[in-house]
Parts: C-alpha cells; structure tokens; sequence
C-alpha cells in the first residue's frame, strides 16, 4: 500500500505486470482528507487509513470525492500533478513512471490546505 498522498508533477504510469488499484482524488477534497502537516516527517499524507477509515473520527472523509481504477498490464494511467492517490497492490506487479514536469493547475487548491506548491 501506498499510503494517500500527492506528488507535485504530472505522472504518467504503466502497469506492465500484475495489478493495482488506484484511488484518486482532485487537489479541492484535501479538506476531507485530514492531511498531515506539512512540517510532519509524513506531510502530504492522509491520516486517515483509507482501507479501513474509521468515519467516527475522521467524519468529512465520508464527503470525499474520490474514483477507483485496476491497472492491468498494457494499461497506462495520467496523474495530474497535485492529485492525491493511494495504492494498492494486487498481488505481485510492477509498474514505469514518467515524470513530466510541474503544472498550475491545482496550486491554489493545496496552497489553502497549507502546503507549498
């Protein structure tokens, strides 16, 4: 598992054996994430165990707009910068990424829930 978190360039990634879901959601949900500080040695990460979240302590994350994707081999997935998403293995696989430098879009959004772009 790769715990929620964002990355601030665009990723390109391509599934080339096994399988992974991934979670993902715009850089505006961050408020429904309870987000580690930025200061943390884990900032950027969600505190919230998405596998299991316990709503009773974390209740907005209930409101979070979030999508689901399996990656299968050949499968090739954009992630905009900025974007949060949590991983899953699904069994042994592995996977390429390609970085492809920064973008605008999204600044403002993790600039209001205290990050630095």
């Amino acid at each position: 598992i790769a715990e929620s978190h964002y990355d601030a360039s665009r990723n390109f990634v391509a599934q080339l054996g096994g399988a992974r879901r991934w979670s993902m959601s715009m850089p505006g949900e961050c408020e429904n994430m309870y987000l580690l500080p930025m200061k943390h040695p884990s900032g950027r990460l969600s505190e919230v165990d998405w596998s299991y979240p316990d709503l009773e302590k974390y209740p907005k994350f209930r409101d979070l707009k979030a999508f689901d994707v399996v990656m299968h081999p050949g499968e090739v997935l954009y992630l905009p910068a900025y974007w949060f998403h949590y991983i899953v293995s699904l069994g042994v696989n592995w996977q390429c990424n390609s970085r492809s430098g920064k973008s605008k879009v999204g600044v403002r959004e993790i600039e209001e829930c205290g990050f630095m772009a």
